[in-house]
């Protein structure tokens, strides 16, 4: 038997590999592999963090399953070793959240995928570590080849910078021939993605320093919402101009039932009316529901850009990870505590707003107790402005005439 095993480095993080193995004249299957994860050795949830991701010519599959065949799903935590996927693949092999191990086939249409999963022993406590006080872990593995001898591919194993993985090329795939897909930006990738681009000129060209970069960033994007929170002040005062109508229809129908076919003219009647006022029912929670995408795109994007990892700023030492004093998360709690007192809500019942503006701020404190830094960073300074702005506003015209109905209607209720 003949084992032959070939690798070729350069200054970039690909390496080229050729195997081969020869028995009795006869080539037989040789792929190569990466046996295990990354991350620290001495945190236990990052062995759980490696995931197997591939992409083959339609799509990229990845997060906690594995497509063994179009219509079947294998969770990731029942992934046996050994377990063989046909091709064609692109690329395939191990991830986690910052760096990966890839290979790239030269013949995508003749490449497999092996999935390897093996459980070791590892200490409870590494700083006093024993052997009677283990506990097992999984690591997930790959191997990928030629299903017809020998294998001849490229291995990217590095960090999943986006720069770099945009400077690596892939073969056979139409929409963005490079590694770029190795970076998860979630459901909001379409927001995600520009955001980070936009963050990393702000970083290279403004201001060298992470933190300040989003702080610059978190201000831009709260300026060019602010026509969206008076189009919310807007439509809430026009809503509560019409609401005394509104209820009146309602009394003149509350002695049919739901089912009975005049509930459709109420129903007809509050329509017209809203189109004759030129008010929506959506107007004021439209404008709200358009700025989460951007919350949520930094969520992801905060949890998958390689850069912001151990970016210090000011106290905190580490962006990507929770703020260690909790001061940031504390200053959400705050700010959000401020904004529900000072925006005008003419339409809610005093008592409800009470609750509300004690209980949201709370609520959403325990949410960004642990959340990354950074991502706080952009939540409390959005709040923030989000006061200067509301104190602005409340001086305006607009501002006062809803504060005016929130009274009127507050003394109402105590009668």
């Amino acid at each position: 038997m003949a084992v032959r095993k070939t690798f070729r480095f350069d200054d970039t993080y690909v390496v080229r590999v050729e195997t081969s193995v020869v028995a009795k004249g006869s080539q037989l299957t040789a792929f190569p592999m990466w046996p295990a994860g990354f991350g620290d050795e001495t945190t236990l949830t990052s062995y759980a963090a490696s995931r197997i991701e591939y992409h083959n010519s339609e799509s990229t599959e990845r997060t906690l399953f594995v497509f063994p065949k179009p219509t079947e799903r294998l969770a990731i935590k029942n992934i046996g070793s050994g377990n063989t996927l046909p091709g064609p693949f692109n690329w395939a092999g191990v991830v986690d959240q910052y760096f990966a191990a890839v290979f790239l086939p030269d013949d995508p249409h003749s490449a497999a995928l092996v999935t390897l999963r093996n459980s070791i022993d590892v200490p409870k406590d590494w700083q006093h570590p024993n052997p009677q006080e283990s506990t097992k872990v999984d690591v997930l593995g790959a191997a990928v080849g030629s299903l017809r001898g020998p294998t001849s591919a490229r291995i990217f194993v590095g960090p999943k910078a986006l720069q770099v993985l945009e400077s690596v090329p892939v073969a056979g795939v139409a929409d963005h021939p490079d590694l770029r897909d190795l970076v998860n930006f979630g459901f909001f990738g379409v927001i995600a993605r520009p955001l980070f681009i936009w963050l990393r000129l702000t970083y290279e060209h403004i201001v060298h320093n992470w933190g300040w970069a989003i702080a610059i960033q978190t201000l831009i994007i709260n300026l060019a919402l602010l026509p969206l929170r008076i189009s919310s002040m807007k439509s809430a005062l026009k809503m509560q101009k019409v609401q005394p109508q509104m209820n009146s229809i309602k009394e003149k129908y509350k002695k049919f039932s739901m089912r009975d076919p005049r509930k459709q003219e109420m129903n007809q009647e509050i329509a017209d009316l809203m189109k004759k006022e030129g008010v929506s029912p959506a107007g004021g929670c439209l404008p709200l529901l358009i700025q989460m995408p951007f919350l949520f795109a930094y969520y992801s994007m905060l949890g998958a850009a390689l850069d912001l990892r151990h970016a210090p700023w000011l106290w905190v030492r580490d962006l990507s990870s929770p703020d260690p004093w909790h001061i940031l998360p504390i200053g959400i709690i705050i700010t959000m505590f401020l904004t529900q007192r000072m925006t005008p809500q003419a339409g809610m019942d005093p008592a409800q707003q009470k609750m509300m503006n004690l209980m949201m701020p709370v609520m959403l404190g325990v949410i960004s107790w642990n959340l990354a830094a950074g991502l706080c960073l952009y939540w409390s300074e959005g709040n923030l402005i989000a006061i200067a702005q509301q104190t602005i506003m409340n001086r305006t015209k607009l501002g006062r005439e809803m504060r005016e109905m929130a009274l009127k209607r507050a003394r109402k209720k105590d009668k």
